[in-house]
């Protein structure tokens, strides 16, 4: 019979390749493989976390190479799997057009998607033809991505995995009550500070969510920290906080509706003054940004010609709130201070502007901004919770800190996460503010 009339996958049109996918899949049906539900055999949704590989970058093509153990690549349905990899062995994944494929020498196996699952405690490697090559568990989904060429990667990795891996690359700083404080705050932002992107998986492996790099990263510190706090998340009135967390603070934290306007005030995400900042490398800063380079960014962000800009209206603790935009036609706009630092940091060479709390002039070709802290302000102080572990105080002390009023729960104990509500507007910057651009 033909295979590609029977079976939902889509076979290749070269009669060579045909054959090769006919007899690959009579040997695995003759064979036998041993199912998905013996590899993955946790169904508990606590103990996995949805994370896409390589957001943000339009990935064609990939090499999977299995570590330690064998793996399966089953389709959507399940059971059983269309193919097995040996230790060592390499698959090719890619995109044809509505389809994702998997190919070893001559067969290709096309699907809608595909499910790769290494054996119980197995881990695979995975290489993209121009960045380094990351090591993975837990299993890896493999879909068409929005764009017309691009795949969608998203590896179910155990929660424990995943957090220690999170505190590895987010934290990496030598203390035991620093990197325990990190591994119940990056539990806790895993499990219940989720974007839902489109309901496919629970987060991204960069800072849109937390850096995540798979297997090798983590630390013997980070493992351990991940191991100690087992089960442990942040809550408030028994429910599950938005575990927010940032480097350094300049010497004061900041309340969350003052950094992110449109959310509700959270009593546990309080400014306050943070003494344990003032050893950060991070604690005043000076940089300097190419004038022109940044007009330029501004004016390809706003679609019309920008000639300067006005320091607008700051928080209590002296973070700008806001930035007015000054247009070449003598129009205006307000925008927030956060997409201001992000069009610097994401759109100008050279460009770096660690927080919103700074103040700019003049100088020649460049502006030169003063500034204090790393990050947004709102909840863990990552260098202020090193501080403290280095003056003996616990993990405990560090997250009540931090977090005004939280518990440490386990999470079996906690009720769902309510829903969020939104924020009034802010108010309109102050027009005498100085004007930096000319």
């Amino acid at each position: 019979m033909r295979w590609c009339k029977f079976h939902p996958i889509l076979c290749s049109g070269a009669r060579g390749l045909l054959g090769g996918i006919s007899f690959l899949i009579l040997a695995l049906l003759v064979t036998g493989v041993p199912s998905l539900a013996s590899a993955q055999s946790s169904s508990d949704s606590t103990d996995w976390v949805q994370v896409r590989l390589h957001h943000g970058t339009d990935v064609e093509s990939v090499r999977l190479t299995p570590k330690r153990t064998s793996l399966s690549v089953l389709l959507p349905s399940g059971d059983p799997p269309i193919l097995r990899l040996k230790r060592d062995e390499t698959v090719t994944l890619g995109r044809r057009q509505g389809d994702v494929y998997a190919r070893r020498g001559n067969a290709n196996l096309y699907a809608r998607s595909l499910r790769l699952a290494p054996s119980s405690g197995g881990s695979w490697m995975l290489s993209l033809p121009s960045e380094s090559t990351r090591t993975y568990t837990g299993r890896l989904t493999l879909r068409p991505a929005d764009s017309s060429t691009g795949l969608q990667l998203v590896n179910r990795v155990p929660l424990q995995d995943y957090v220690a891996s999170v505190v590895a690359a987010e934290y990496g700083l030598d203390d035991r009550s620093g990197t325990r404080a990190m591994a119940v705050v990056a539990r806790t932002y895993a499990l219940f500070s989720t974007k839902h992107f489109d309901g496919d998986y629970d987060h991204v492996d960069g800072t849109a969510s937390q850096v995540y790099r798979g297997k090798d990263v983590i630390t013997e510190d980070a493992r351990r920290a991940a191991r100690e706090t087992q089960g442990q998340i942040l809550t408030y009135d028994g429910a599950p906080i938005q575990a927010v967390y940032f480097s350094s603070s300049g010497g004061h934290t900041a309340s969350n509706e003052e950094v992110w306007t449109d959310s509700p005030s959270l009593p546990y995400l309080r400014g306050k003054e943070d003494p344990y900042d003032e050893a950060s490398p991070k604690h005043r800063w000076t940089t300097r940004i190419n004038r022109r380079a940044l007009l330029q960014a501004l004016s390809l962000h706003h679609g019309t010609s920008v000639e300067g800009f006005l320091l607008g209206d700051r928080t209590p603790n002296g973070r700008l709130a806001t930035i007015e935009v000054l247009f070449s036609d003598d129009g205006r706009t307000e925008m927030e201070a956060s997409t201001f630092r992000s069009i610097v940091n994401e759109r100008v060479d050279g460009g770096t502007l660690k927080s919103t709390w700074f103040d700019a002039r003049r100088d020649g070709p460049d502006y030169v901004l003063t500034g204090r802290g790393h990050g947004h302000g709102v909840g863990l102080n990552q260098w202020g919770a090193h501080a403290m572990a280095e003056q003996g105080r616990s993990y405990r002390e560090i997250l009540s800190f931090y977090y005004s009023g939280v518990q440490i729960q386990q999470l079996d104990e906690t009720s769902p996460l309510p829903a969020v509500a939104q924020d009034p507007p802010s108010p309109p910057a102050d027009s005498t503010a100085p004007r930096i651009g000319w």
